[in-house]
């Protein structure tokens, strides 16, 4: 039995644009967090992140109530699959990693009294947070926050790099050629993991006994620090993009806070009473 306690999912544009999604049955609570396309295919006017997100959701409220994590990823991943073979696109999603549909998730699962990561959404037990960040992603994170001090060196403004945010442009070719290593078997350093309608290695699965604990909280990555509750997690990252809304110091990120947005990322917090 859980009982759900906090619940806030916000667009960073809007809810209609929203890449994240969440959905709760009574075997299972979960997370989704669709990817940002890095990819120039149509989904029917769809952002892919978005499209990948809500596929997911349904897939998880048909999983097998006592499933555990392998089941889970394959099934969840059978649902894109899916996709492509009814939109004939399996082949340009094979040799185009780019343009598949991508999104992390974080389950909890009712039944085994786990919490299932699949890519970079975190959690939290108790009061210890487990996350789960790609390796490369901090180097290039940091590579697009020298470029901006630079621009900010040379005279550019804050509020000009939010409008257009030439450091995400430079390491744009880096992030795109990054969907190579996704879910890749034979890349023990920058393999990560994602569900995008391929099978996911088993080492990059990840699974925690929720034991004891009274309490969780599953987010995506659009918060930058869980806190046991959501209004701190809110003020936290509220208070910290109001001092760096380009994302390039303490938190430095592949991306900021865009002039007319309401954050650098989608982001979902769900705390769940045990």
């Amino acid at each position: 039995m859980y009982t759900l306690v906090e619940i806030n999912s916000i667009g960073k544009i809007n809810a209609e644009l929203n890449e994240d999604g969440w959905v709760t049955t009574p075997d299972f609570v979960a997370v989704i967090d669709g990817s940002t396309s890095k990819g120039t295919h149509d989904y029917g006017g769809k952002k892919s992140g978005r499209l990948a997100m809500e596929i997911i959701r349904e897939a998880i409220s048909l999983l097998r109530p006592n499933c555990g994590i392998r089941e889970c990823a394959d099934e969840l991943s059978l649902a894109l699959a899916n996709y492509y073979v009814q939109h004939h696109m399996i082949d340009e999603v094979a040799s185009h990693t780019e343009n598949r549909l991508t999104a992390s998730v974080v389950i909890f699962s009712v039944n085994r009294k786990e919490i299932w990561q699949i890519g970079d959404c975190p959690c939290m037990i108790g009061n210890t947070v487990f996350e789960n960040p790609k390796y490369w992603e901090l180097p290039i994170a940091q590579a697009r926050a020298l470029f901006l001090e630079n621009e900010l060196r040379m005279g550019k403004s804050v509020p000009q790099l939010q409008s257009r945010d030439t450091g995400r442009e430079y390491i744009y070719p880096l992030l795109r050629n990054s969907t190579f290593y996704q879910n890749k078997e034979d890349e023990p350093e920058y393999a990560f993991p994602v569900i995008d309608g391929f099978t996911i290695p088993p080492h990059l699965l990840k699974t925690y006994k929720v034991g004891d604990a009274k309490e969780i909280i599953l987010a995506s990555d659009g918060y930058l620090k869980l806190f046991p509750t959501l209004q701190e997690t809110e003020d936290y990252t509220l208070q910290y993009l109001s001092e760096d809304p380009l994302c390039i110091r303490q938190h430095k990120m592949t991306k900021g806070w865009v002039k007319g947005q309401q954050s650098f990322d989608d982001r979902t917090y769900l705390r769940i009473k045990i």
